[in-house]
């Protein structure tokens, strides 16, 4: 579903030669989203612990006409076209898709949801988009089966020379250059890594129990096999198909239930979907070392619209309204137990306004600490802390 960094430029060069069903054409949906309008004062209702961001490396600081068939046409940024005055001035931004992507996008009985549509309303309802139109359309009736697929429709213009799309969103962790003509924002999706997914009453319980075990990565993604080769040392590394069967996404619990492999690594994001009513678990959340960082792409081309996307991205980044999306989509009932407070270990109960770095300081003395708290109590995110939440605190 969602491949990394390494494998993309093979992959585009795949899809543009027309072979791009190849291992990828694995999903079949290609039903029509209606578009949605986003409302500037609409914002989803939830109780946060605190504001977002404040574990994050320097956050201390404060309905679209049918879409003509697309052509290739990689100079497509050299059109003139111009996206973000097009947004502007028609109150409509179209989106380049892949469905299902769950959890971040998907149609459900014909409309489009996922954190990325809930993300886009508060993204578009910025002042840097609202100067003409107080709503701006999602016209999201560009949808991909593919994974490179998604950046790949900015490179495409319809008969009439004009782009398909004005941006690509997706769980794309691309760099700028991979597919040619094509950069990204700054990450709207952070702090979260690759986790380790494992039966729930397996003896695999982390890093340490994995060696002579067999380890599976999704085919076709070099930088989780090299992940998971550089730190599972002893392992028995095996790539498996993410293929559905019946229309489902089960190729995880087949995985493991089968006895093919005995744990597998996938990014978590993605996992908390995948995995949510099995019996499976995050064994471990979030990897040592690992990062995951998701982007949204422009034409290069199209600076005044990446220039605005990314200070939108900063503001919705700091806003409450973020942290409950996140806590709406990424909080799993599939977390692996975590062992009670021994020793000279404490439990804390989370109050409204906490934060890891703010526990940390008051209880540890120094708030760089928090990432031991989030390790001691298998969180895939410093965000994602609820009040009322009991987290075991360790040794000062």
């Amino acid at each position: 579903m969602k491949l990394t960094p390494l494998s993309k430029g093979l992959l585009s060069l795949i899809v543009l030669a027309g072979l791009g069903s190849v291992g990828w054409n694995l999903y079949k949906n290609k039903a029509a989203a209606p578009a949605e309008a986003v409302d500037a004062a609409a914002a989803p209702a939830s109780t946060p612990a605190s504001a977002p961001g404040a574990d994050a490396p320097g956050a201390d600081a404060p309905v679209a006409a049918a879409t003509p068939a697309p052509v290739a046409s990689p100079a497509a940024q050299q059109s003139g076209f111009n996206s973000y005055r097009s947004i502007i001035e028609k109150g409509v931004v179209r989106v380049s898709v892949q469905s299902p992507a769950k959890p971040f996008f998907a149609l459900e009985n014909g409309a489009p949801k996922g954190f990325n549509v809930d993300f886009m309303k508060l993204l578009f309802a910025q002042s840097e988009f609202t100067k003409q139109h107080p709503k701006i359309v999602l016209d999201t009736d560009h949808i991909v089966d593919t994974y490179p697929a998604v950046p790949e429709q900015l490179t495409k213009n319809d008969s009439r020379g004009n782009p398909v799309v004005d941006i690509a969103i997706d769980g794309l962790t691309f760099a700028d250059g991979d597919q040619p003509g094509v950069v990204y924002t700054v990450p709207y999706v952070s702090d979260f890594g690759y986790s380790l997914i494992t039966a729930a009453n397996s003896s695999v319980r982390g890093v340490s129990d994995l060696a002579g075990k067999k380890v599976g990565v999704l085919q076709g993604d070099p930088d989780a096999r090299a992940y998971a080769q550089q730190n599972f040392r002893g392992a028995q590394i095996v790539e498996l198909s993410d293929a559905s069967t019946n229309g489902e996404r089960d190729w995880i619990k087949r995985a493991i239930q089968s006895g093919q492999v005995d744990a597998l690594i996938y990014d978590y994001p993605f996992g908390v979907a995948e995995i949510a009513g099995t019996d499976l678990v995050f064994a471990v959340a979030k990897l040592p070392q690992s990062d995951v960082r998701y982007k949204i792409g422009v034409r290069k081309g199209d600076a005044e619209l990446l220039q605005n996307l990314n200070t939108a991205i900063s503001k919705v980044k700091q806003s409450p309204e973020y942290l409950d999306l996140l806590r709406k989509y990424f909080i799993s009932n599939n977390l692996g137990r975590v062992a009670g407070a021994n020793g000279n270990e404490t439990v804390y109960v989370v109050k409204p306004g906490d934060t890891l770095s703010i526990i940390a300081t008051r209880l540890l003395g120094n708030k760089a600490r928090y990432a031991e708290i989030e390790v001691r109590n298998n969180l895939p995110n410093p965000d994602l802390i609820q009040v009322g939440q009991k987290l075991v605190i360790p040794k000062g």
